[in-house]
């Protein structure tokens, strides 16, 4: 079965205080990630969130407790103009924890421009000692990125482990990095925007801008964006490796908007930060370009997100999220995927991503175009503590906690988060459900978009020639969409007939005037009160003689009359799973389906698809209840036999019917029927109320009685016509080919149908069916014991043995060791000291070996005669092949079998010369003849053999002749 997603309901992880406004705008809540790292190991995400408020403070939250860490505060006056950065540093050598968290802020009314440090040193003894440090700066543009680069633990004099010994790195808008020492926010270099316009082929620098910026390590991106291939770093001179030099690297996407045309193209950078000792190797250049390739021009993306283990960059633009893929650095669209609403999204795996409209949460996989899941998000999930209302709110997706299958986001003013739940068929927890099956059935529409020239390409007409059942153009899926709104408005009108009809001409199928049913108990749907039955007017359908006859039709109005005919009930609370029910029993819609061989689990599964999206187990439900439901509308089972004979079935299907048709010939005890006694009343009320309440249960039960017999008359009436003999012969018939068809299932699963639909004694009982059929086929009963009676019946079919074999097999695999010690017990109590169960096991054994031992006499009888029998297949075959010559017929009547058992080939009669047919010689035949003989031997040649004569030829030995 399918994977299958399943997202739950959003729920308040934080709610946030209102930010102050800014002078350009409303304030905003900026969220970053935070990251943790120990001495001599590789820096991680933490399950924690820094939320910068404007005008508040920075806060830090613990997501899987919701509960705050600590908080930053900064002016009234100040905003942030970029995501804020923390890291958790631990040092391996002291029990100190240091916490450092920048934040980049401008004052709204001094418009003073600084990066702030704070710094937290938790001890051992649980002591907190926080610090502050403030840098301002310069620059022309806000800086809209801070990252930290790969920690060092420090060696210097003083020897502080807890100094992590990294740098902050500060990029802003117009493309400027600045590197600041990560303890005390002092200046260490500056490099210009010059380093990344100086390689793009571009005129001038106007209208350049960068959109995103995201760092790594360089190992991680020459796996990832480079295939592993180290020689494109060649402006290093040491290998990149993981163990030893590994560079810090920033991955910049930039835009430039310029030209007559004001045209916008698009970059991708792979910057090196330089160590030491490649500074002084680089002729004092703190920042190396290390890669340009162009993207391809999209309008302005809204959100970016790059995996640059994986190498694949996303980006979010008017509705659109394209993906790209990396071969030797160079960029290339792999997909694009466009939902209606989306407003953000998140990656989940390589083949899986969630995307957030302003009402509802989607996972999508992008490779196959699928819809995996979908939840909505009802503006009734307003929190009362929420400052605003969540209608029509986007929610902005923030960071993804694969360990836990959780999605942080931002809806409002409140942070909010959802759980995803993995499938029950998932073998790891962490396996991507990105598979060509887990695609199937959940497809979503794909528009014609061309991606060159950004406009909708005209759709050929070879691809609506033929509607079987290809792409339709508009106006055939506008007729399409009519007629099936005609046929809806013709039910809505209980008009049956008309809907016949219409469904018919759909068909192919000839109408012939109209009939009255007569719907009682066998209707189910039509029946009124106290079993009144109704009369439905319906069409006559000239069927065709065979299923081969039925024309092919648009599976569209397939699924379409199987969507009308059944129905997908899930409105009973109180069951456990959902049920399959049909809604038009009487119609001739639900014969055509059957004998058509229309009914497959398939063909219902794509009829009600959205209602089972979030069903698990759908196969099984399916295979079960169908065979019951058509037995519930045709209690004569012609539809259950129609659909075993002509469906292609599983298991589970073919073992609900075979249940249903030993029910029907009373081998198996229906449930339906059995009457379950009245439980006794304790209570405390005097004796004249207790004779009132059992005399009122007493005319209750009078009454059901009543209607059931009523219902089994209606039943009586409806089998006069036909013959209960023939009748229960063809269920035999049905059973049969139940039992041909289950045989050729694979023997797990038919196993586990059988444990899950029939109970043990039920199994035992069809043990006890088969058995009846190996003493019918005569399969214990010895061929020279068999009456001329049982001769004119005919013999039993080869493979039936084999069937019955399979079959008794997989039963005793189904009860199991516990199911028979149980079953031995059962049968002790109620015997005499086991005498029955020594009886059961007694005579099951006796006749398997009965039919063990007639296989093994018939393949002994078939090694004696085989000989013989290829002897004669053989001179028959001899006799055709000389088809061309002067006798057309040959018998041969040998008195006795010649020696060895070989066919001699008949000499031709003629040949051919100069490419002309004539006549061989009496002298030619003779030759030949003489070489097929042995030496010494004597052939006597006679007019009869030459003229292709019936009689033997008569050879003898030297030996012969002398005797």
């Amino acid at each position: 079965m399918a994977a299958k997603l399943h997202i739950h309901k959003p729920y308040v992880l934080k709610a946030l205080s209102r930010p102050l406004d800014r002078p350009d705008g409303p304030g905003r809540h900026t969220i970053g990630e935070v990251f943790g790292q120990k001495q001599d190991s590789k820096r991680r995400k933490r399950s924690e969130l820094s939320v910068a408020i404007d005008g508040d403070a920075i806060h830090l939250y613990d997501i899987p407790s919701s509960q705050a860490i600590t908080s930053y505060l900064v002016s009234p006056q100040s905003f942030f103009t970029c995501s804020s950065y923390s890291l958790r540093w631990r040092p391996s050598t002291t029990g100190n924890t240091v916490r450092y968290t920048y934040g980049s802020t401008e004052d709204s009314l001094s418009l003073k421009k600084e990066i702030k440090l704070f710094k937290d040193v938790l001890a051992a003894s649980g002591t907190t000692l926080a610090t502050t440090a403030t840098h301002m700066h310069n620059l022309s543009k806000p800086i809209i990125h801070l990252s930290a680069t790969s920690s060092r633990a420090s060696t210097s004099a003083l020897d502080d482990s807890t100094l992590a010994g990294h740098d902050l790195i500060a990029v802003s808008a117009d493309g400027t990095l600045m590197g600041l020492n990560g303890e005390t926010l002092e200046k260490k270099w500056q490099s210009s925007p010059v380093v990344l316009t100086q390689e793009l082929s571009v005129p001038s620098t106007e209208g350049f801008q960068i959109e995103f910026v995201q760092s790594a390590l360089g190992t991680d991106v020459v796996d990832g964006m480079f295939g592993g291939r180290n020689d494109l770093f060649g402006v290093f001179r040491e290998k990149v490796h993981r163990d030893g030099f590994n560079p810090d690297i920033l991955v910049v996407v930039t835009s430039i908007t310029g030209g007559p045309q004001q045209q916008r193209k698009r970059y991708i950078h792979i910057l090196a930060l330089a160590t030491e000792r490649e500074f002084q190797r680089s002729n004092s250049q703190n920042v190396i370009s290390v890669f340009v390739a162009p993207l391809p021009a999209q309008t302005l993306a809204t959100k970016y997100q790059l995996d640059v283990r994986s190498g694949t960059l996303q980006e979010l633009s008017n509705e659109v999220l394209y993906t790209y893929t990396f071969n030797g650095g160079i960029p290339r669209l792999e997909s694009n995927l466009r939902v209606s609403g989306m407003t953000s999204f998140l990656r989940l795996s390589k083949t899986s991503i969630v995307a957030a409209t302003s009402t509802s949460l989607s996972i999508y996989n992008p490779v196959y175009r699928s819809l995996q899941t979908t939840t909505a998000i009802n503006s009734e999930d307003t929190p009362e503590d929420s400052l605003t209302s969540w209608h029509n709110i986007a929610c902005d997706l923030f960071i993804y906690l694969a360990g836990r299958d959780m999605v942080v986001g931002l809806r409002g003013m409140s942070l909010v988060a959802f759980q995803i739940e993995a499938p029950k068929s998932r073998s790891t927890k962490r396996r991507a459900e990105g598979l060509l099956v887990d695609a199937i059935r959940r497809g979503i529409s794909r528009e014609t978009f061309s991606e060159n020239r950004g406009q909708h390409e005209p759709v050929s007409s070879k691809l609506i020639a033929d509607t079987l059942p290809g792409s339709l153009s508009e106006a055939q899926q506008n007729e399409l969409q009519q007629r099936m709104a005609e046929a809806d408005k013709l039910l809505e009108l209980n008009d049956l007939a008309g809907f016949e009809k219409l469904l018919a001409a759909v068909f192919k199928i000839s109408v012939n005037g109209s009939q009255v049913k007569q719907n009682g108990a066998l209707a189910g749907s039509n029946t009124g009160l106290n079993g009144a039955v109704s009369a439905t007017t319906l069409t006559k359908w000239e069927w065709p003689s065979s299923r081969a006859d039925y024309p092919q039709v648009d599976r569209r109005w397939i699924f379409y009359a199987i969507s009308k005919v059944f129905s997908w009930d899930t409105s009973d609370s109180d069951a456990t799973m959902p049920q399959l029910t049909c809604r038009l029993p009487e119609s001739n819609v639900l014969n055509y389906l059957v004998d058509a061989s229309h009914l497959s689990a398939s063909n219902i599964k794509s009829a009600f698809k959205e209602e089972i999206r979030e069903v698990d187990q759908v196969d099984s439900i399916l295979g079960e209840e169908l065979p019951q439901l058509l037995v519930q509308v045709d209690p004569t089972m012609e539809l259950l036999l129609g659909y075993l004979s002509g469906t292609q079935l599983g298991p589970r299907e073919l073992t609900s019917s075979i249940k249903a048709l030993l029910r029907s010939l009373d081998l198996l005890e229906d449930p339906s029927k059995v009457q379950e006694p009245r439980p006794m009343a304790i209570t405390d009320q005097g004796e004249d109320q207790v004779q009132e309440q059992e005399h009122e249960a007493d005319v209750d039960e009078i009454a059901m009685e009543l209607d059931r017999a009523e219902e089994e008359l209606q039943v009586t009436e409806y089998y006069l016509g036909s013959d209960s003999s023939s009748d229960s012969s063809r269920r035999a018939q049905g059973l049969s080919v139940a039992f041909s068809k289950l045989a050729l299932c694979p023997a797990i699963a038919t196993v586990q149908s059988l444990r899950q639909l029939f109970k043990p004694e039920e199994i035992i009982c069809l043990m006890n069916v088969l058995r009846m059929e190996l003493i019918k086929d005569g399969w214990t009963t010895r061929y020279l014991d068999r009456a001329p009676a049982d001769d004119e019946e005919g013999a039993a079919p080869d493979g039936s043995i084999q069937i019955i074999a399979d079959l008794m097999c997989r039963c005793i695999d189904s009860v199991g060791l516990g199911g028979w010690m149980a079953f031995d017990a059962m049968l002790a109590s109620t015997g005499d000291q086991q005498h029955d169960s020594v009886d059961f096991f007694g005579q099951f054994k006796a006749e398997i070996s009965t039919a063990l031992e007639g296989t093994l006499e018939a393949i002994r009888m078939q090694g004696t005669l085989d000989e013989a029998v290829n002897y004669a297949k053989k001179a028959r075959s001899t006799a055709k092949a000389s088809g061309k010559s002067a006798v057309t017929s040959m018998q041969v009547v040998p008195q006795a079998l010649p020696l060895g058992l070989k066919t001699e080939s008949r000499v031709p009669l003629e040949k051919v010369v100069l490419g002309e047919i004539v006549e061989q010689s009496q002298r030619d035949i003779g030759l030949f003849l003489s070489k097929k003989r042995k030496s010494y031997s004597i052939n006597q040649i006679t007019e009869e053999v030459l003229l292709g004569g019936s009689k033997p030829l008569e050879v003898a030995t030297e030996e012969e002749e002398m005797l």
